[in-house]
């Protein structure tokens, strides 16, 4: 009698390890079970075996029940965020009626910040598929990287479309505040989205226009070119630059090998990549207090504003010609 209840307390002891285990995994990292169909139905199978077997305990079936409702609420929740994205990324069906001149800096700085969170916080960090491996290079992750080249078009396109020096200069001016707001609530890379586009080269060359420019507006510009050169790294809320924490990946994972001289899992490398994807992490669990503006959102991702690379360079030598001799607007645009 004493062996069998001895048994059955090591049978329930096995049971809530190997549950407590699925319900870490399924809450911890919810992405595995969404990209991994096979995975899941085998892991609701299980579930679905072990609450409809009578001789488990109330204690095993409340513990069973609750990884299950855990799995399918993890589905529902991605699937909302993942519908939730995409609703807010929705380019407008009409062209916006809102030009920079008619909205405000901080508005478009703050609309910026909170698309950026939104696309920096479905970045699958939680189990690392799209920081290891580089598989961030990989082509079918360039669409989180394609809206910072769109963002970095608007602006070149919108100082392009200017016709006059004095029309260029007020606008590379607006832009440039919007980036220092940025600085301000530690969007890093919205500062990089605007001041990638003041190093194309179809604004770049624009000597008269950069001559042009107040003192005061070109030493913040070089501040800002600084500071996305540098580690942009702060305490949260904060959208860092991602492109060091890739780098940083990239360097861990080419610089160290997986196992040591002994033929052992290297632990170490493991936890330095783990310490830079929870970085990652807190910052995407760490929201801005920001409200979503539909207009200037709408603004921001009409793509009927934008203008081809060709087109934009074509336009820069019509404004200023290459016989003007182009020097270096920024000391800090190196």
């Amino acid at each position: 009698m004493a062996s069998k209840k001895r048994e059955s307390v090591i049978s329930t002891f096995a049971t809530m390890r190997v549950l407590n285990v699925l319900r870490h995994w399924v809450t911890k990292h919810c992405q595995d079970f969404d990209m991994d169909k096979e995975l899941k139905d085998n892991v609701n199978d299980l579930l679905e075996e072990m609450l409809g077997d009578p001789t488990l305990l109330p204690v095993e079936y409340k513990a069973a029940n609750v990884v299950s409702l855990a799995l399918n609420k993890a589905d529902t929740s991605l699937a909302e965020s993942e519908e939730m994205l995409q609703k807010i990324l929705t380019p407008p069906t009409m062209i916006s009626d809102d030009s920079l001149e008619s909205l405000a800096a901080l508005d478009i700085a703050e609309q910026m910040t909170y698309i950026d969170h939104k696309i920096f916080s479905a970045i699958n960090s939680s189990v690392g598929r799209e920081l290891l491996g580089q598989a961030w290079m990989k082509p079918e992750k360039s669409c989180k990287a394609q809206h910072v080249l769109l963002a970095s078009r608007l602006v070149v396109s919108e100082i392009i479309r200017r016709q006059t020096i004095n029309e260029r200069v007020a606008c590379i001016e607006k832009w440039a505040a919007i980036a220092d707001i940025c600085r301000c609530i530690n969007n890093f890379n919205g500062v990089l989205q605007v001041c990638a586009a003041f190093v194309n080269s179809s604004i770049y060359r624009l000597k008269k226009t950069w001559d042009k420019l107040p003192k005061q507006t070109r030493q913040m510009i070089d501040k800002l070119q600084s500071l996305v050169s540098a580690d942009g790294r702060c305490d949260p809320p904060c959208i860092p630059y991602l492109g060091i924490y890739l780098t940083d990946l990239s360097f861990i994972e080419e610089g160290t090998p997986n196992v040591t001289e002994n033929g052992l899992v290297n632990f170490s490398k493991m936890r330095m990549i783990a310490h830079v994807i929870q970085e990652i992490k807190t910052f995407q669990q760490t929201p801005y207090k920001i409200e979503f503006q539909r207009r200037v959102a709408d603004y921001l991702l009409d793509s009927s504003r934008l203008i081809d690379d060709d087109q934009t360079f074509k336009f820069s030598l019509e404004m200023e010609p290459r016989n003007i001799r182009v020097s270096i607007p920024t000391s800090g645009m190196m």
